[in-house]
C-alpha cells in the first residue's frame, strides 16, 4: 500500500525548553502572567477535579528515537476540587494539554504566542477503542510504531499491519505509523491519517498509508449475505461443501465455511471455493488482500489468483495460477496475501508465479486442506476501489 516514505520534521521539538517542577495544582487565583489557567469538566460541565493534567509540544510524536525521553518538554499538574488548574511556567509554543484518569480523557490544543494569560477548558468523557491497519508490504519485515501526535499513546503494528489503541480521548487526532531509521537518524513516516476518536462514523478502522491508496480500498466480501458470489469446486476424487455460518469464537455475523473432503488417497485432490470476477482483471497495482481465517486442527489453506484462458473467452480449459499458503490456527487469525511474498514460479500446481498473471487475472481461488475444515470471513483489497474485469488487457503473443 505505501510507494513512498518521507522523513517526518521533529527537529525543533527539543529545542528552548526548561526544566520545570511538576505536580502543580491551581491554588485560588488564576490571575498568573504567563500560564494558562485550564478547567477540566465532563460533557455535562460539572469539575472534573483531581485529574492528572500533562502538557506536550504540539508536534510531539511518542516512540521516535530522535527525540528521547530525557530531551522531552513535559509539564504535570493536578486538578484541584473545582477541576482547575494553572499551568505556569510554560513557554511559548503550540500545545496539548490532556487531562485523564483511569476511566475518563480529554484534550485540547492551545498556541501559547504571548506571555499574556490565556485559558483553555478540557472536555473528559469515556475513551474509545481505535484500530487499524498500516500499508503493506514495504513494512510486511518491520515493526512500525503507530502513535498519536501531540499525545503519548504509541502501540506496535503485528505482522500483518495491524494496530489497536485501547483507549484514546475523544477528539480529532492525527494518527503517524513511522519506524526509525537509525542509519539516517531520523524518523520515516509509512503512512498518516486524521481521524475523530469517538464519533460515530461507522468506520471498522483506519488504513494509514498513502492517501491515494486510502481512497483505494474495498470489502470484497463479509459473508454477511450469504456465499452466492462464491463457487465450490473439486477434482474428480474429492468434493466441497460450502454454507455461510455464525462466525463465533469472538467474531460477529457470519462467515463462509467450507468442508473439504477425499473419496481416494490420490496425491493430487483439491478442493476449492472462488469467486469469478467476471473477466480479465489487472492486478498490477495490488498492494495487498488481508482476510480472516480458521481451521480445524492442523489444517491449510491457500490463496490463489486463477488464470481461466480459452483463446479470447473466459473458460475453464486452461488453468494457470500465482498463489501462496498459510498454516490455519483453531483461533481467527487476521492474514495477508502481498505479491512480493507469493511463491515463486514451479510445476505445483499450475503455479506460474505473479508476473505471468498479475495482469489477467479472472478468479481468486481459497484452496482447503484435503480432510479439514475451514472459516473465513471479512476478505478487504487494498489497492483498489474495485476491481474492474472490463478494463483493456494487451495480450501477449506466444
Amino acid at each position: 500500500m505505501i510507494k513512498w516514505a518521507w522523513t517526518y520534521g521533529l527537529a525543533t521539538l527539543a529545542l528552548c525548553f526548561v526544566a520545570c517542577d511538576s505536580g502543580r495544582t491551581a491554588g485560588s487565583s488564576m490571575e498568573t502572567e504567563n500560564s494558562i489557567a485550564v478547567l477540566v469538566q465532563l460533557a455535562d460541565g460539572t469539575p472534573a477535579a483531581r485529574m492528572d493534567v500533562i502538557v506536550r509540544p504540539e508536534s510531539y510524536l511518542a516512540g521516535a528515537s530522535e527525540l528521547g525521553s530525557d530531551s522531552l518538554y513535559r509539564l504535570h499538574f493536578t486538578t484541584d476540587d473545582q477541576g482547575r488548574v494553572l499551568l505556569s511556567d510554560v513557554p511559548l509554543g503550540s500545545y496539548v494539554v490532556e487531562a485523564r484518569n483511569d476511566s475518563l480523557k480529554g484534550f485540547a490544543k492551545i498556541s501559547y504566542a504571548t506571555e499574556e494569560q490565556d485559558s483553555l477548558t478540557v472536555d473528559v468523557s469515556k475513551p474509545s477503542k481505535v484500530s487499524g491497519r498500516v500499508g503493506l508490504p514495504q513494512l510486511a519485515r518491520s515493526s512500525a510504531t503507530v502513535s498519536v501526535v501531540g499525545l503519548d499513546y504509541q502501540v506496535q503494528m503485528d505482522s500483518t499491519g495491524y494496530f489497536e489503541f485501547e483507549a484514546l480521548p475523544s477528539g480529532n487526532v492525527e494518527i503517524v505509523a513511522f519506524v526509525n531509521d537509525a542509519s539516517e537518524d531520523s524518523v520515516k513516516v509509512y503512512g498518516k491519517i486524521e481521524t475523530d476518536v469517538g464519533a460515530q462514523s461507522g468506520e471498522d478502522g483506519l488504513y494509514l498509508g498513502d492517501s491515494a491508496y486510502v481512497k483505494t480500498y474495498f470489502v470484497l466480501d463479509d459473508f454477511e449475505n450469504g456465499v452466492d458470489k462464491w463457487a465450490p469446486a473439486a477434482s474428480m476424487n474429492a468434493e466441497v461443501s460450502l454454507s455461510s455460518d455464525s462466525a463465533g469464537l469472538g467474531r460477529e455475523g457470519l462467515a463462509a465455511h467450507f468442508v473439504c473432503k477425499r473419496d481416494s488417497a490420490a496425491e493430487w485432490d483439491w478442493a476449492l471455493i472462488g469467486h469469478e470476477l467476471g473477466g480479465f482483471v489487472d492486478m498490477s497495482d495490488l498492494d495487498s488482500i488481508v482476510f480472516w481465517a480458521r481451521g480445524s486442527e492442523q489444517s491449510r489453506l491457500s490463496f490463489a489468483f486463477d488464470v481461466f484462458v480459452n483463446g479470447d473467452s473466459v473458460t475453464s480449459s486452461e488453468n494457470t495460477k500465482s498463489w501462496v499458503h498459510f498454516s490455519l490456527d483453531t483461533a481467527w487469525t487476521r492474514y495477508t496475501v502481498i505479491p512480493a511474498e507469493l511463491d515463486t514460479a514451479d510445476s505445483n500446481g499450475g503455479n506460474v508465479g505473479w508476473d505471468a498473471v498479475k495482469s489477467r487475472v479472472t478468479k481468486l481461488s481459497i484452496f482447503g486442506q484435503m480432510g479439514t475444515e475451514v472459516w473465513v470471513d471479512d476478505i478487504e483489497v487494498f489497492g483498489y476501489g474495485i476491481f474492474d474485469p472490463y478494463a483493456p488487457i494487451t495480450k501477449k503473443k506466444d
